[in-house]
């Protein structure tokens, strides 16, 4: 995957980084020609896929990366954080007050598309490739995941969205005729196209060390897992998470704080993860948010901090293990880091005088220069436990409180955590849900989760957030945290403008809507 990294800043791909729309309809031989001369060879086919992961993450930290942070802001576990930059366009997103035309909502879809481009691309041209038929199977399975998770990615942010399968669709004039497709129709397609990749993904084991990074057969089963999850096939779910379990291939890290370290690329745990390495020859092909989540005084943005009502979800189950390696808190150590006895998160400046420990690189471990896009801190998209706590989830959901609890303890046990094997009915379910939570706090998980959990019908989201919210109510009323109470800088009330009429989507960029003369539509409430 290092490999991936350096090279695909090298690969040429045609209308996707060298012209606009505009341009590149202009010139349909002149691109076509182009991509007949660079799918010439196997080495050029598999370059081109290494191409398409690029937009996982993104290219440079404002594609990809900060939008989800962004998200993660929007949420009871993270405020805004910064507020020595007044930056409407990223604390009014975590306070929902949404401007439809926002930098980074419209980046991600931009780029996410892209990603979709170059997957298409890949998909069309590799069968017309002579070379090895077992890679070519392969690379193409890898081009089929990837174009899923990004239609995934986009059907979780903004509803229904244009399906388009081939490159040639965008040298058409009817490309300005597309409509949104409906989300069951998204959330078919990826369904459809998971279930292809499986069939010719390698095992993780099967992989030289090289190419670990590369997409498997248990990462595309955790994304169909997922998938099944969100569309509430409990069954289905719990039967291609129990899959994922019997592969044999991943277990759980010993001890958590391993999880995240730049030591510890690709370990027993990681299903799906971005690889990052320190070059300075090459731009961007280390990490980002070590910077952008890291605070003002230490090289950092200073955006995405962790919340006091996280913390004290920590507190109340008694978490330390978790809590010391997820929340890093003004004038305490930082565990992990012997170096930094006093940890200075300047409250002045950062709302809630905390910081993400998971993507914290200690002292000694940082690359020199520290700066951002050179982090070798891996980013982890998809891990054993997440797996676990799903297959927790759709058991309990399809009636198998047995096997929930089964998944739920082995995820406390790490911990040191007792597990309550009499746990039935809501309080079970409740305690998936708040184990997801602590599990998995900061990564990027939480708003997704709230949007399509529901009590009674309602997303949780909509019983945390808006004017009644708890964690509003919490923040205005209840609180006393000495950092949050006193750095005014971001309002106390963020999340009180949350309407679940409008905020279960971000909306859609003007920009596409105009471009399709109005055939993409916008969604409620923008």
């Amino acid at each position: 995957m290092k490999k991936i990294l350096i090279l695909f800043s090298l690969i040429l791909t045609v209308a996707i980084s060298g012209c606009s729309k505009e341009e590149f309809l202009d010139q349909p031989l002149r691109g076509r020609q182009q991509l007949d001369d660079f799918f010439s060879s196997p080495e050029n086919a598999e370059l081109f896929v290494n191409s398409v992961y690029a937009k996982v993450n993104g290219e440079s930290w404002f594609q990809i990366e900060f939008f989800r942070q962004i998200c993660e802001m929007s949420t009871d576990d993270n405020w805004a954080g910064n507020t020595e930059q007044p930056r409407p366009d990223i604390s009014g997103i975590a306070a929902y007050n949404v401007f439809a035309g926002s930098f980074y909502i419209n980046a991600f879809w931009e780029n996410t598309y892209i990603g979709i481009t170059r997957a298409n691309i890949a998909l069309e041209r590799i069968p017309e490739v002579e070379m090895d038929e077992t890679l070519k199977s392969r690379l193409l399975a890898e081009a089929r995941f990837l174009r899923a998770w990004y239609y995934y990615d986009l059907v979780r942010n903004y509803g229904g969205v244009p399906i388009v399968t081939t490159y040639t669709e965008l040298l058409e004039p009817a490309i300005n005729d597309k409509v949104r497709s409906s989300v069951d129709e998204v959330y078919d397609f990826v369904e459809s196209e998971l279930l292809l990749a499986i069939k010719d993904l390698p095992l993780k084991s099967e992989y030289a060390t090289k190419d670990l990074g590369r997409i498997t057969k248990g990462a595309a089963q955790t994304l169909l897992a997922k998938t099944y999850l969100y569309r509430e096939k409990w069954s289905l779910a719990q039967d291609v998470a129990e899959d994922v379990i019997q592969l044999g291939q991943y277990q759980l890290e010993p001890k958590f704080e391993d999880i995240f370290s730049v030591y510890n690329h690709h370990g027993v745990e990681s299903i799906f993860e971005v690889d990052m390495i320190t070059n300075p020859q090459f731009a961007n092909i280390g990490g980002q948010i070590s910077t952008t989540a890291g605070t003002r005084v230490d090289q950092g943005f200073g955006w995405c901090m962790p919340s006091s009502d996280l913390e004290n979800a920590f507190l109340s189950e008694g978490d330390e293990i978790r809590l010391r390696s997820t929340i890093m808190k003004h004038g305490e150590p930082v565990y992990g880091d012997p170096q930094v006895t006093s940890f200075n998160a300047a409250p002045d400046r950062n709302k809630s005088g905390r910081t993400n420990r998971k993507v914290y690189i200690p002292l000694a471990d940082r690359e020199d220069p520290y700066v951002r896009g050179q982090h070798p801190l891996p980013v982890i998209r998809f891990r054993y436990a997440d797996l676990l706590l799903v297959h927790a989830e759709a058991a309990y959901f399809a009636g198998d409180e047995s096997a929930a609890l089964t998944s739920l303890k082995k995820i406390r046990d790490r911990v040191e955590l007792e597990t309550n094997m009499s746990l039935t009915g809501t309080n079970l379910r409740d305690a998936i849900w708040k184990e997801r939570r602590l599990e998995l706090a900061l990564e990027q998980q939480r708003l997704f989760d709230l949007r399509r959990q529901k009590v009674n019908g309602t997303p949780r989201i909509a019983t945390i957030l808006g004017p009644n919210g708890s964690f509003v109510k919490y923040n205005t009323e209840v609180s006393t945290d000495p950092f949050e109470t006193t750095n005014l800088g971001e309002p106390q009330d963020k999340g009180a403008l949350f309407d679940p009429s409008v905020h279960l989507l971000w909306p859609i960029p003007p920009e596409e809507i105009q471009l399709s003369r109005g055939n993409i539509t916008q969604n409620p409430g923008y």
